[in-house]
């Protein structure tokens, strides 16, 4: 399956101004995503001549003068191309007054776009490509790039037939709009999961869950977008989530999922998953609502009795202004809902008796020297990468820099016990890379996040095994005195990976332990500061330090763990609610190892 949204080789060098406003186009509309585009040396150095152009924009004129009728043609959006490279055509189009116009079409003849050619109104004659589409457009490439904001409803019938039918989301006397108000507003045990999609709507979000008084739990790449210190926030969910939120999806009567996909990460085991929404759809109380800017997510996991084909912002703007919560002022005066008051009673019973654990460990007796040369005897105590992180948040929190903070991390244990213990305040605070994960991307995500944002304290939450990948980037951090935070958990290990081997594979350990650098020493050799710490009685000094007496400059900070796996977790094949909670040995299905 292809790891871009749109990969391209250009073929001619005259191709190169549609092919970069295609390739920013696609990359920033629908679900955000890379793009590739391979332009060869030869090409590099063709040089663009008038005849050049002419010779390739009058291939696009021969389409439209080619001798055929194109007006027979317009229902059918021709995307025929006479020149050698494909990729620009023309297509003919209907305007809304039933005249037919031609416009230029960028991609393959199934998965492309069409675009006209726009002069600026400031006199400047500038142009710029505007898209031509249509909201009864039937093509999935099409749909997934520009939502159009309806409402697909399946309803479940007495006999247990569905049918289905659509609605504007805009209301105006919808009645689909109308039926997916009611039953919002209708639900006892209602949850919003809040997926990237939301990451531009957190005041939409938040006003929408207080007057419904809805608890919020988000996936990783929406933390923050709902602030952790609300008291209907549920924190993460899903394989390394809080149990909170995995215990309250899977009972909860109706489930709003707004900007995100039905990933295996938030589900579980799909044959499993959303057992008590699936039972109220039946009995016309609940349900599923699922809001996703792409067409082609609807029902590919799971199948909602709303789909929303829209952003997170465009429904959240829409719904509240049915619920008369849209005052730009903020003078609109809803009384919350009392509805789910025993619900979230529940919830407070749920996280205090299900708290992220923290291994810790009993001090031990240690021998040192100190700087005069004499020794003696000092009480140390091993840390887990858990009580290290939730130290720093502890930290941060009382220091109260928890909003001029952002984060990034590699990949593995550190990554998801980050994303655990850490106080998540504003959106897109946590820079990480998720699903099927990069390793090494914490150090250069962080030199990212700084040179964008240079008045925050940008920190890099980093595994020893993800760091080794790319450290020679502290030649970038150094040479150009970017003033970062680079934490490094470490223990010698590649811990996710031997804890699944240790579950999934009776022990048999491949390649999970690193033979690693003197962290410090490295640091030395690039001239960036650095601390050190091994035990949990010189731990909060030793953050300070790290996080604020040196604003200015970078600083690494070596942290020696204990290898303990992150708790809890839903393991491959599992109910949602179906975590592991303590280090302890499970029966586990050997055919569902992680990928």
């Amino acid at each position: 399956r292809p790891i871009t949204k749109w990969s391209y080789q250009i073929r001619n060098a005259a191709e190169v101004p549609f092919v970069m406003d295609y390739a920013f186009y696609v990359a920033r509309h629908g679900r955000p995503g890379p793009v590739f585009i391979d332009l060869p040396k030869d090409l590099q150095n063709q040089i663009v001549t008038p005849d050049l152009v002419e010779e390739f924009t009058a291939s696009l004129a021969d389409v439209a003068a080619d001798g055929q009728d194109q007006m027979m043609m317009m229902s059918q959006s021709s995307k025929t191309a006479t020149h050698e490279a494909p990729f620009v055509s023309l297509s003919t189009h209907v305007r809304s007054d039933g005249r037919g116009h031609h416009a230029i079409h960028l991609g393959s003849p199934h998965e492309g776009l069409s675009f006209d050619v726009a002069t600026a109104s400031d006199g400047t004659g500038t142009t710029s490509l505007q898209p031509v589409y249509s909201s009864s457009s039937t093509e999935l490439y099409e749909l997934d790039i520009h939502p159009t904001n309806v409402i697909h409803e399946t309803k479940i019938e007495t006999d247990g037939t569905t049918t289905t039918r659509t609605g504007a989301l805009d209301g105006h006397g919808s009645e689909v709009m109308t039926e997916m108000i009611d039953l919002i507003k209708q639900a006892r045990k209602p949850v919003i999961i809040a997926g990237q999609g939301c990451n531009d709507a957190p005041d939409e979000l938040r006003k929408f869950a207080e007057a419904l008084q809805i608890p919020v739990t988000t996936t990783l790449h929406a933390m923050g977008v709902f602030d952790e210190r609300h008291p209907l926030a549920l924190n993460m969910l899903g394989m390394h989530g809080h149990a909170t939120p995995n215990f309250m999806v899977q009972e909860c009567d109706l489930l709003l999922n707004i900007g995100s996909r039905f990933d295996d990460r938030i589900t579980g085991a799909l044959g499993s998953f959303l057992p008590e929404a699936r039972r109220a759809a039946v009995e016309g109380r609940g349900g599923i609502i699922h809001v996703d800017i792409r067409k082609s997510e609807h029902a590919k996991q799971v199948e909602p009795n709303f789909f929303v084909h829209s952003t997170g912002l465009d429904f959240l703007r829409a719904v509240n202004a049915e619920l008369g919560l849209d005052d730009p002022d903020g003078s609109a005066k809803v009384k919350p809902s009392t509805a789910t008051r025993s619900w979230l009673k529940y919830k407070t019973e749920l996280e205090k008796e299900y708290p992220v654990p923290v291994p810790e460990y009993r001090p031990h007796t240690v021998t040192v020297t100190g700087d005069d040369g004499i020794e003696r005897e000092e009480e140390h105590t091993k840390m887990s990468a858990q009580y290290v992180i939730k130290k720093l948040n502890e930290v941060i929190l009382a220091a109260g820099r928890m909003d001029d903070c952002f984060f990034s991390t590699g990949v593995g244990i550190h990554q998801m016990v980050a994303a655990q213990h850490i106080t998540w305040t504003k959106p897109r605070q946590m820079l990480s890379s998720g699903s099927l994960g990069t390793m090494g991307v914490c150090l250069g995500y962080t030199i990212g996040s700084k040179l964008a944002n240079p008045q925050a304290i940008c920190i890099g939450i980093d595994g020893d095994g993800s760091f080794n990948m790319t450290f020679t980037e502290l030649k970038t951090v150094a040479e150009q005195g970017i003033p970062i935070k680079m934490l490094i958990l470490d223990n010698e290990s590649q811990m996710m990976v031997e804890y699944w081997q240790r579950l999934f594979h009776a022990e048999r350990y491949l390649a999970v332990r690193n033979i690693n650098p003197d962290y410090t020493t490295l640091a030395d050799s690039f001239r960036i500061k650095n601390i050190y710490c091994d035990h949990a009685e010189d731990l909060e000094s030793k953050l300070e330090e790290f996080l604020f007496e040196d604003p200015d400059q970078p600083v690494l900070f070596h942290c020696r763990i204990e290898r303990t796996p992150c708790m809890p977790m839903v393991a491959p094949g599992k109910a949602l609610d179906d975590m592991i909670h303590r280090d302890e040995r499970f029966d586990v299905d050997p055919s569902a190892a992680p990928s």
